[in-house]
Protein backbone atom coordinates (compact mmCIF):
# COMPACT_ATOMS: atom_id res chain seq x y z
CA UNK A 1 0.00 0.00 0.00
CA UNK A 2 1.14 3.60 -0.54
CA UNK A 3 1.42 6.06 1.89
CA UNK A 4 -2.21 7.20 1.54
CA UNK A 5 -3.85 4.59 0.97
CA UNK A 6 -2.66 2.53 4.30
CA UNK A 7 -4.42 4.67 6.74
CA UNK A 8 -7.37 5.04 5.01
CA UNK A 9 -7.46 1.18 4.86
CA UNK A 10 -6.47 0.87 8.47
CA UNK A 11 -9.24 3.61 9.77
CA UNK A 12 -12.15 1.71 7.59
CA UNK A 13 -10.92 -1.48 9.45
CA UNK A 14 -11.06 -0.11 12.92
CA UNK A 15 -14.24 1.36 12.41
CA UNK A 16 -16.05 -1.52 11.52
CA UNK A 17 -14.28 -4.02 14.23
CA UNK A 18 -15.26 -1.31 16.58
CA UNK A 19 -19.11 -1.58 15.20
CA UNK A 20 -18.18 -4.75 15.90
CA UNK A 21 -17.85 -4.94 19.16
CA UNK A 22 -20.55 -2.47 19.70
CA UNK A 23 -22.59 -5.50 18.68
CA UNK A 24 -23.72 -3.86 15.48
CA UNK A 25 -22.76 -5.96 12.51
CA UNK A 26 -25.11 -4.83 10.21
CA UNK A 27 -23.54 -1.54 10.19
CA UNK A 28 -20.02 -3.50 9.96
CA UNK A 29 -21.19 -4.84 7.25
CA UNK A 30 -20.74 -2.11 5.13
CA UNK A 31 -17.38 -0.48 6.33
CA UNK A 32 -15.48 -4.00 6.02
CA UNK A 33 -16.71 -4.35 2.84
CA UNK A 34 -15.28 -1.00 1.32
CA UNK A 35 -11.96 -1.80 3.62
CA UNK A 36 -11.69 -5.41 1.40
CA UNK A 37 -12.48 -3.46 -1.45
CA UNK A 38 -9.50 -0.60 -0.90
CA UNK A 39 -7.03 -3.33 0.17
CA UNK A 40 -4.64 -4.61 -3.17
CA UNK A 41 -4.32 -7.87 -3.87
CA UNK A 42 -0.89 -7.64 -3.06
CA UNK A 43 -1.19 -7.16 0.36
CA UNK A 44 -2.39 -10.51 1.60
CA UNK A 45 -2.45 -10.82 5.14
CA UNK A 46 -4.77 -7.27 5.26
CA UNK A 47 -6.22 -8.21 2.93
CA UNK A 48 -7.06 -12.20 4.67
CA UNK A 49 -7.44 -10.25 7.84
CA UNK A 50 -10.24 -7.86 6.59
CA UNK A 51 -12.17 -10.44 4.80
CA UNK A 52 -12.29 -12.63 7.94
CA UNK A 53 -14.04 -10.10 9.88
CA UNK A 54 -15.99 -9.50 7.39
CA UNK A 55 -17.15 -12.74 7.34
CA UNK A 56 -17.95 -13.04 11.63
CA UNK A 57 -20.04 -9.80 10.89
CA UNK A 58 -21.94 -11.78 8.42
CA UNK A 59 -21.85 -14.93 10.55
CA UNK A 60 -23.38 -12.82 13.34
CA UNK A 61 -26.81 -11.46 10.90
CA UNK A 62 -26.77 -15.43 9.96
CA UNK A 63 -25.88 -14.95 6.03
CA UNK A 64 -23.93 -18.35 6.41
CA UNK A 65 -23.63 -18.71 2.70
CA UNK A 66 -21.73 -14.99 2.38
CA UNK A 67 -19.95 -15.93 5.10
CA UNK A 68 -18.58 -18.65 3.57
CA UNK A 69 -17.52 -17.02 0.33
CA UNK A 70 -15.58 -14.37 2.53
CA UNK A 71 -13.62 -17.02 4.49
CA UNK A 72 -12.60 -19.43 1.70
CA UNK A 73 -10.98 -16.29 0.39
CA UNK A 74 -9.21 -15.44 3.79
CA UNK A 75 -7.91 -18.93 4.09
CA UNK A 76 -6.01 -19.14 0.80
CA UNK A 77 -5.09 -16.04 1.28
CA UNK A 78 -2.97 -16.83 4.60
CA UNK A 79 -3.20 -20.78 4.67
CA UNK A 80 -1.86 -20.96 8.36
CA UNK A 81 -4.37 -19.00 10.75
CA UNK A 82 -7.89 -18.97 12.47
CA UNK A 83 -9.62 -18.00 9.37
CA UNK A 84 -9.04 -21.49 7.80
CA UNK A 85 -9.57 -23.28 11.14
CA UNK A 86 -12.91 -21.43 11.32
CA UNK A 87 -13.63 -22.01 7.50
CA UNK A 88 -12.97 -25.58 8.41
CA UNK A 89 -15.33 -25.52 11.22
CA UNK A 90 -18.36 -24.71 9.40
CA UNK A 91 -17.95 -26.05 6.03
CA UNK A 92 -18.82 -29.44 4.54
CA UNK A 93 -17.33 -31.85 1.88
CA UNK A 94 -18.37 -29.48 -0.43
CA UNK A 95 -17.11 -26.26 0.61
CA UNK A 96 -20.55 -25.58 1.55
CA UNK A 97 -21.89 -24.42 4.74
CA UNK A 98 -22.60 -27.43 6.98
CA UNK A 99 -26.05 -29.03 7.32
CA UNK A 100 -26.97 -31.36 10.17
CA UNK A 101 -26.79 -33.97 8.45
CA UNK A 102 -24.92 -35.88 5.08
CA UNK A 103 -28.43 -36.25 3.17
CA UNK A 104 -28.64 -32.48 3.08
CA UNK A 105 -24.71 -32.33 2.35
CA UNK A 106 -25.36 -34.43 -0.74
CA UNK A 107 -29.02 -32.34 -1.16
CA UNK A 108 -28.03 -29.01 -1.31
CA UNK A 109 -24.89 -29.69 -3.51
CA UNK A 110 -27.02 -31.42 -6.37
CA UNK A 111 -29.55 -28.18 -5.64
CA UNK A 112 -26.98 -25.45 -6.11
CA UNK A 113 -25.30 -27.12 -9.36
CA UNK A 114 -28.09 -27.69 -10.70
CA UNK A 115 -29.67 -24.37 -9.91
CA UNK A 116 -26.34 -22.44 -10.93
CA UNK A 117 -26.51 -24.36 -14.71
CA UNK A 118 -30.13 -23.55 -15.09
CA UNK A 119 -29.78 -19.66 -14.03
CA UNK A 120 -26.49 -19.40 -15.97
CA UNK A 121 -28.34 -19.89 -19.65
CA UNK A 122 -30.80 -16.93 -18.23
CA UNK A 123 -29.83 -13.36 -19.28
CA UNK A 124 -30.07 -11.79 -16.33
CA UNK A 125 -28.88 -15.55 -14.13
CA UNK A 126 -32.32 -14.65 -12.95
CA UNK A 127 -35.84 -16.25 -12.90
CA UNK A 128 -38.33 -14.35 -15.36
CA UNK A 129 -41.28 -15.93 -12.72
CA UNK A 130 -42.33 -17.36 -9.39
CA UNK A 131 -44.04 -19.16 -11.86
CA UNK A 132 -40.72 -20.25 -13.62
CA UNK A 133 -38.80 -21.15 -10.00
CA UNK A 134 -41.73 -23.18 -8.38
CA UNK A 135 -41.55 -25.03 -11.23
CA UNK A 136 -37.69 -25.33 -11.57
CA UNK A 137 -37.51 -26.05 -7.98
CA UNK A 138 -40.25 -29.13 -8.22
CA UNK A 139 -39.08 -30.31 -11.28
CA UNK A 140 -35.52 -30.81 -9.17
CA UNK A 141 -36.68 -31.99 -6.12
CA UNK A 142 -38.44 -35.14 -8.64
CA UNK A 143 -34.96 -35.50 -9.49
CA UNK A 144 -33.50 -35.88 -6.54
CA UNK A 145 -36.04 -38.27 -4.73
CA UNK A 146 -35.75 -40.35 -8.10
CA UNK A 147 -31.92 -40.67 -7.55
CA UNK A 148 -31.91 -41.18 -3.80
CA UNK A 149 -34.74 -43.68 -4.36
CA UNK A 150 -32.00 -45.83 -6.39
CA UNK A 151 -28.71 -46.82 -5.32
CA UNK A 152 -26.60 -44.92 -7.94
CA UNK A 153 -25.26 -42.93 -4.68
CA UNK A 154 -24.35 -45.59 -1.88
CA UNK A 155 -20.90 -46.02 -1.91
CA UNK A 156 -19.66 -43.13 -3.49
CA UNK A 157 -17.70 -40.39 -1.63
CA UNK A 158 -17.79 -36.44 -2.71
CA UNK A 159 -15.31 -36.40 -5.56
CA UNK A 160 -17.49 -38.84 -6.91
CA UNK A 161 -21.08 -37.61 -5.73
CA UNK A 162 -19.76 -34.38 -7.62
CA UNK A 163 -19.49 -36.47 -10.94
CA UNK A 164 -22.82 -37.49 -10.97
CA UNK A 165 -24.29 -34.71 -10.18
CA UNK A 166 -22.95 -32.64 -13.18
CA UNK A 167 -23.42 -34.65 -15.55
CA UNK A 168 -27.42 -35.15 -14.50
CA UNK A 169 -28.93 -32.44 -16.89
CA UNK A 170 -33.03 -32.42 -16.08
CA UNK A 171 -34.90 -31.17 -19.51
CA UNK A 172 -36.56 -27.99 -18.69
CA UNK A 173 -39.75 -26.35 -20.18
CA UNK A 174 -39.22 -24.05 -22.16
CA UNK A 175 -40.60 -20.87 -20.42
CA UNK A 176 -41.97 -17.39 -22.21
CA UNK A 177 -42.56 -18.82 -25.48
CA UNK A 178 -46.04 -18.98 -25.98
CA UNK A 179 -48.52 -20.88 -24.28
CA UNK A 180 -47.54 -22.31 -20.36
CA UNK A 181 -46.33 -25.50 -20.50
CA UNK A 182 -46.64 -27.72 -17.85
CA UNK A 183 -44.62 -30.88 -19.18
CA UNK A 184 -42.22 -32.06 -16.67
CA UNK A 185 -39.68 -34.87 -18.20
CA UNK A 186 -38.08 -37.31 -16.15
CA UNK A 187 -34.16 -37.05 -16.21
CA UNK A 188 -32.02 -40.06 -16.75
CA UNK A 189 -29.98 -41.39 -14.54
CA UNK A 190 -27.82 -43.61 -16.80
CA UNK A 191 -25.02 -41.79 -15.76
CA UNK A 192 -21.90 -44.62 -16.09
CA UNK A 193 -19.06 -44.50 -13.70
CA UNK A 194 -17.97 -41.75 -11.94
CA UNK A 195 -13.96 -40.30 -11.36
CA UNK A 196 -12.71 -39.95 -7.60
CA UNK A 197 -10.24 -36.99 -9.13
CA UNK A 198 -12.43 -34.31 -7.21
CA UNK A 199 -11.43 -35.62 -3.80
CA UNK A 200 -8.01 -35.38 -4.34
CA UNK A 201 -5.74 -32.39 -2.99
CA UNK A 202 -6.27 -28.91 -4.71
CA UNK A 203 -3.50 -28.31 -6.99
CA UNK A 204 -3.35 -24.48 -5.68
CA UNK A 205 -1.05 -26.10 -3.22
CA UNK A 206 -3.18 -25.02 -0.32
CA UNK A 207 -3.32 -28.79 1.58
CA UNK A 208 -6.91 -28.75 1.49
CA UNK A 209 -8.87 -31.25 -0.65
CA UNK A 210 -9.76 -29.71 -4.37
CA UNK A 211 -13.67 -30.06 -2.99
CA UNK A 212 -13.11 -27.41 -0.16
CA UNK A 213 -10.85 -25.29 -1.99
CA UNK A 214 -10.76 -24.21 -5.76
CA UNK A 215 -13.43 -26.97 -6.72
CA UNK A 216 -15.60 -26.05 -3.75
CA UNK A 217 -19.58 -25.66 -4.61
CA UNK A 218 -20.50 -21.88 -4.49
CA UNK A 219 -24.25 -21.32 -2.95
CA UNK A 220 -27.10 -19.55 -4.86
CA UNK A 221 -26.86 -16.89 -2.47
CA UNK A 222 -23.37 -16.03 -2.80
CA UNK A 223 -24.29 -14.78 -6.48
Amino acid sequence: MDKQEKPNTATLLRKGLRELAMHRPDRAIGTLRLAVEAIPPSCSDDLSHALYWLSVALLRLDKRELAIKSLASAQKLRRRGHARSVYLRNVNEYGMPKQPTPELDDFYAFMNIQLAAYLAKKPRNRFDSNQERELVLKMLLDAWKSLKSGSLLDGHDCGEKLVLFRRLRPSFPNFGLGAERRVVIRASFGMGQASAGASSRCVCGSGLPYTQCCGRISSIGEL
